[in-house]
């Protein structure tokens, strides 16, 4: 890619991961709008639960994630 191509890339990729940002933060307030009675919305956690439910997700990202990475330059100077 030429430098004004890939400048235009990140450009674009950034545009996009704030889009999703937003939506997603909307997403989030819009539920509200569903639960009318609120406080069955907002349960109490269980501390002990939410640690296995982390601990479960971090398992299955170490499952899954790549053994080898690529490593690009780019990531490598931020």
């Amino acid at each position: 890619m030429s430098g004004a191509t890939t400048v235009a890339y990140l450009a674009r990729r950034a545009a996009q991961k704030e889009k999703v940002r937003i939506l997603y933060r909307c997403a989030l307030k819009d539920i509200l709008n569903w639960a009318v009675h609120r406080h069955l919305f907002y349960q109490d956690e269980d501390l002990d639960t939410v640690d296995k439910m982390i601990a479960a997700g971090e398992a299955t990202y170490n499952k899954w994630r790549h053994p080898d990475p690529y490593i690009s330059e780019y990531r490598i100077l931020q």
